[in-house]
């Protein structure tokens, strides 16, 4: 994503990552704001099939900071 972090590392080191995390998620559901650096994403073309020249056989995906999917999995389910 655009923070550059691979997911691997924040999965391989869970430990140390989980008290920050859980405090500034906290903090910005309590105060219902969210850090710009979660709101940021990369969209890439993703070739699907046929002719590479052709625009309408790409589609889009977004690439979100490690962070912010961390988030929305904590967040979805504690709302589930």
């Amino acid at each position: 994503g655009p923070d550059g972090i691979p997911s691997s590392i924040l999965k391989e080191n869970t430990a140390h990552f989980i008290q920050p995390l859980t405090h500034i998620l906290n903090l910005s559901l309590s105060q219902g704001i969210v850090p710009n650096e979660m709101n940021m994403a990369e969209i890439k073309p993703l070739f699907k099939s046929g002719n590479k020249h052709l625009v309408n056989n790409y589609r889009p995906i977004l690439l979100l900071p490690a962070f912010s999917k961390i988030f929305e999995f904590i967040t979805k389910h504690n709302l589930l």
